[in-house]
């Protein structure tokens, strides 16, 4: 174990409100602008113009959502011990030495690198375990509710910048979780990687089977998983955190 990590209490953790307050400073205005607002191409004077506009609209939002807050941040996280056997990364279990509680098999790259998340955690022949975490963060089931009524009365516009607002809150949110959790391991700023699953590192979407079993997110975060395990509501991730301070991201062709 990295010498760097505190000692946590090891299991979840369920957070079922997170004030907007708290997270506005977080929000990445940039990625809302270009990548969920639509305004990725744009440059010089007419971006100025474009982040004016913005600017006025997400005003607009906020203090509209301090009237009807239909985006309701709440999160699942923790700490468990873990080590990697082969290409899996095992979960043990915090009340019993010994019993594996879950595991995750991962790809590993057919190159000369030849990558896999589970080399950054200690292998089980050496009968060491690293702290690693899990996190589960949705802005609630309203946000899906409220843009689908925008749509459903042809107020697309609106429809449009709401969802893009939500996805954006729920990015917001995971970085809340990720920073909450580095200050409780004592971790430096950019310590550690957060790796969801459907991404190359960690494809299997049905693994959120396995994390919803260690964090109760359909009991305490009122979450489902769709028949292809997706995550309901749509305005939520979930990711692994290791905090090997080597971590990086990669894909399977590096």
């Amino acid at each position: 174990m990295t010498s760097a990590i505190n000692s946590p209490t090891l299991g979840a953790r369920i957070l079922t409100y997170i004030d907007l307050e708290e997270l506005i400073p977080l929000l990445n205005r940039k990625a809302l602008y270009r990548i969920s607002w639509g305004a990725q191409k744009a440059k010089g004077s007419k971006w100025e113009d474009i982040q004016r506009d913005f600017d006025r609209r997400l005003k607009e939002m906020l203090d509209a959502l301090q009237e009807e807050p239909w985006i309701n941040p709440k999160a699942g996280y923790g700490h468990w011990l873990a080590d990697s056997q082969g290409n899996s990364i095992r979960i043990h279990d915090p009340q019993q030495p010994g019993k594996i509680l879950a595991e995750f098999p991962l790809p590993r790259q057919a190159g000369r690198q030849g990558m896999c998340l589970a080399d950054y955690l200690p292998p089980a022949a050496n009968a060491e375990t690293a702290v690693l975490s899990f996190q589960i963060v949705t802005v609630g089931k309203r946000a899906s509710e409220h843009i689908n009524a925008l749509f459903h009365e042809g107020n697309y516009v609106e429809g449009y910048f709401a969802h893009g607002l939500a996805v954006q809150f729920a990015e917001t949110t995971a970085e809340y979780i990720h920073q909450k959790i580095r200050n409780e391991l004592g971790l430096r700023k950019n310590q550690g990687r957060r790796y969801s699953w459907g991404y190359e590192p960690i494809p299997d979407l049905s693994q959120h089977e396995t994390l919803f079993n260690l964090l109760p997110a359909r009991e305490e975060l009122g979450m489902e998983l769709t028949s292809a395990f997706q995550l309901i509501p749509e305005q939520s991730t979930a990711a692994m955190v290791i905090h090997h301070e080597k971590a990086r991201y990669f894909n399977m062709h590096d």
